[in-house]
């Protein structure tokens, strides 16, 4: 016998009272098994925000670590650019006396340019002694420099080379013009 009937008997309770009680002792246990599959939703629930939140921000991480990588590589682009400016304004040598024209291809190979040069000047262009790079001053801005300075900026800024023959002696011509044949030009 249950404690519910015992009171029945004893008339401490009565069957309206019993009955609520047994009704609420019910929806309670209902309430908790409910309160149970919430509290397990609800918990599944924030498990998944957080690992949303955990995807996005490792996306984030990438995103970031990308931009500052192109940052880095901006940068490193811009420190290269100013040290080669900076390297072929040191070491120009171009006069402003220079009469004769000499032609050459551009760095895309489709215009030729001219720059104004001295005699001697274009034979040491053509010795390979003197490298034609561009400036960046304007446009038609192609300062001259030594092949050691040239091959320098070729190290870190290849495409401010526009000109370096090879390195030659001038034998050749010399050879070339006392047995009367005309030097090949490329």
């Amino acid at each position: 016998m249950s404690l519910r009937d015992e009171l029945l008997k004893a008339g401490l309770v009565s069957s309206d009272k019993a009955k609520k009680q047994d009704s609420d002792a019910r929806q309670q246990a209902h309430q908790r098994k409910k309160n149970k599959a919430l509290a397990g939703e609800e918990t599944a629930r924030q498990a998944e925000v957080r690992r949303q939140a955990e995807v996005e921000a490792a996306h984030k991480r990438e995103r970031d670590r990308q931009l500052n990588l192109e940052r880095e590589a901006e940068k490193k682009q811009r420190e290269l650019a100013a040290r080669a400016q900076q390297l072929i304004d040191s070491h120009r040598l171009n006069e402003p006396e220079a009469e004769l024209l000499y032609n050459f291809l551009d760095s895309d190979g489709r215009w030729i340019r001219a720059i104004r040069v001295t005699p001697a000047q274009r034979k040491g262009l053509a010795m390979g002694r003197l490298a034609i790079a561009r400036g960046d001053r304007h446009e038609f801005d192609f300062p001259l420099i030594a092949r050691d300075t040239a091959t320098k900026l070729a190290e870190w800024a290849p495409e401010r080379v526009l000109l370096l023959h090879p390195e030659s002696d001038g034998r050749d011509e010399f050879e070339a013009a006392s047995l009367g044949e005309r030097p090949v030009q490329a």
